[in-house]
């Protein structure tokens, strides 16, 4: 059985037998194909329209401003579906308004979901890692990946930036894309962070 809390995933049985509550799981599980949101047609419409401005193809999705400061889940699953569609449709403005009226961790990375993490332009990569190698907060990130305590205490007494070491170190083992980390960040409390993806 598995249950699912508005992005976030828990196993706590297998085959009726309960296993407690494991994250290395949660990697595994966002290979899963995920359920398409479709946009409405107007919208669609409108992101190749050039004479409309970003402003006017957010109000195409018809969406209350409160909705957009703090958005339930589904309505996280529509921005972050216009905001990718407006990439691919090279509507880097629809974008960018949209990272500007709604809160972190909502539109989804500018780079592209589907980029492995180990093609992170550098500048990019290291601007997230040292975000997050200030104090502990790189430690939940590491583990969230599934490292092991004993491996997360060798990279923090070893290494001068631990979490640049430690997805290193994950991408041997599996491949782990830009979406991937983007939704891992923003389920450990790092939205900011996410968002400079």
């Amino acid at each position: 059985m598995v249950w699912i809390n508005c992005g976030s995933i828990e196993i706590v049985q297998i085959n009726g037998r309960p296993v407690g509550n494991y994250r290395l799981y949660l990697t595994f599980l966002l290979f899963l194909p995920a359920k398409e949101i479709a946009l409405p047609d107007e919208v669609k419409k409108s992101l190749l329209s050039q004479s409309c401005d970003a402003k006017e193809v957010i109000l195409q999705l018809q969406l209350k401003q409160a909705s957009l400061e703090q958005p339930d889940c589904e309505t996280k699953a529509l921005i972050r579906c216009l905001a990718k569609k407006s990439k691919d449709s090279d509507r880097h403005d629809v974008f960018q308004h949209l990272r500007k009226i709604t809160p972190a961790g909502t539109t989804g990375p500018l780079l592209s979901e589907q980029l492995d993490v180990r093609n992170i332009p550098v500048s990019k990569g290291r601007e997230v890692t040292i975000n997050l190698c200030g104090g502990e907060e790189w430690k939940v990130v590491a583990e969230a990946l599934g490292l092991t305590p004993p491996e997360i205490r060798f990279l923090d007494n070893r290494t001068l930036n631990p979490l640049d070491a430690a997805l290193a170190f994950i991408v041997r083992q599996r491949s782990i894309t830009v979406g991937d980390l983007y939704d891992l960040l923003n389920e450990r409390g790092f939205p900011v962070i996410a968002d400079l993806l």
